[in-house]
């Protein structure tokens, strides 16, 4: 990891803990690990201009919409334009999962 990944990394991860607080949202370690590969990624992909496949239809209709702007905010840290439905959705599935855990 650069110093600039390790920079956003950061931010996103102190974004997601200030967020899920505020949501009421209690991460467990096993979702920490799997939300930063995610974020990591999603980095990485926003960096090189690549963007994952679209999802399903079934897989987005199983996130609130609330979950979905909570990934919105944090995932506008990486890049003021973020604007990839599938990484948005991917990482509030892991916060729908913690919202369930609960």
């Amino acid at each position: 990891m650069d110093l600039e990944e390790m920079a956003k990394f950061k931010k996103l991860l102190q974004m997601v803990a200030i967020n899920a607080k505020q949501a009421g949202l209690e991460i467990s370690e096993e979702r920490w690990l799997s939300m930063g590969v995610h974020l990591l990624s999603a980095i990485r992909r926003v960096k090189k201009g690549e963007r994952l496949p679209t999802v399903d239809q079934f897989i987005m209709d199983q996130v609130s919409s609330n979950m979905m702007e909570l990934s919105r905010k944090i995932l506008r840290k990486i890049d003021s334009e973020f604007n990839d439905e599938t990484e948005t959705v991917l990482l509030a599935l892991h916060f729908e999962t913690a919202k369930n855990s609960n």
